[in-house]
């Protein structure tokens, strides 16, 4: 059974992958100009990303 603390890392590991995987084949988004397809693949990392470091900090106070 997965608890929802590993569901969020699991998801936020994905979801880099996905993100560097198109980076790595799409000439817009290494430039920094997302196109069309990479924009939410990226934007749903970095919502991801945000929110696993989020946790990580309120865990540590």
């Amino acid at each position: 059974m997965t608890s929802e603390r590993d569901d969020l890392y699991v998801r936020y590991m994905n979801a880099f992958t996905a993100s560097s995987e198109h980076n790595a084949d799409c000439e817009a988004c290494q430039a920094g100009r997302a196109c069309s397809v990479g924009a939410p693949i990226h934007e749903r990392f970095h919502r991801l990303q945000d929110a696993y470091r989020a946790r990580q900090s309120k865990q540590q106070r």
